[in-house]
């Protein structure tokens, strides 16, 4: 069972793409329960982590999707966020807000179709993703590799900064960046290690991630622009 959220104030689209998930659940036997939302506000009010996608118009009166979609990822890290606009030059600020992908108006099912499969995809992938093993002063801590937004190195002192918590432990970059997988982290400067899925933005040498401004080596910049390319291309 699947929980989608639509987030618009056109009533029609809403529709469209209620009757879409239905269309997908008839061809492919997925189940969805669906929460229409004419404003973002209503949406945002009283928020639960329970939703696997979000669909979300971006040219909406009072908040529009993108303020709202900074605020969801205030309450809310990892649900796959999918805008629904007419304005596809706006869509590329969706990096800002970790947005999955967006659906292009007027509505096409066989383009929907490819997107909300790849984004049921990301969710079971999710759902599977590896943990990692650390010891932290006298006890095992397992966390999952997902949650780690970035990992830093302070003499002899690694810091893994999750969303819930930073976990330190003895060691080097080199042996956290073992760890990792290779296409998820990337090691931007001899003393950071960031989680591509957390990366917000991008300015000059200096790279947001989770709110944290890491500078990236001159030497590893356009290796990190590849590797980050790479990353939202292959979701």
């Amino acid at each position: 069972m699947r929980n989608i959220a639509i987030v618009d104030d056109d009533a029609n689209i809403r529709q469209q793409l209620q009757s879409y998930l239905k269309k997908y659940t008839e061809n492919f036997g997925e189940d969805f329960v669906v929460s229409e939302f004419s404003i973002p506000e209503a949406f945002l009010t009283n928020y639960k982590s329970n939703y696997d996608v979000v669909f979300m118009d971006i040219d909406m009166p009072g908040m529009n999707g993108l303020q709202a979609a900074k605020r969801l990822r205030e309450l809310d890290e990892k649900v796959v966020l999918i805008f629904v606009t007419n304005l596809a030059q706006y869509a590329i600020k969706g990096y800002e807000v970790a947005a999955t992908d967006f659906v292009v108006k007027p509505l096409e099912y066989t383009k929907f179709e490819t997107k909300i499969a790849r984004a049921i995809k990301l969710t079971d992938d999710r759902a599977k993703s590896p943990s990692l093993l650390l010891r932290v002063e006298d006890k095992m801590v397992s966390i999952k590799m997902e949650d780690i937004r970035y990992v830093e190195v302070q003499g002899h002192n690694v810091y893994y900064h999750t969303s819930k918590d930073t976990y330190r432990i003895r060691g080097t970059l080199k042996e956290s960046a073992a760890e990792l997988d290779s296409n998820e982290f990337f090691m931007c400067a001899k003393c950071y290690l960031v989680n591509l899925a957390y990366v917000e933005s991008v300015k000059g040498n200096v790279v947001t991630v989770a709110g944290q401004d890491i500078t990236v080596s001159r030497p590893k910049k356009k290796e990190f622009m590849e590797a980050l390319a790479a990353y939202h291309n292959k979701r």
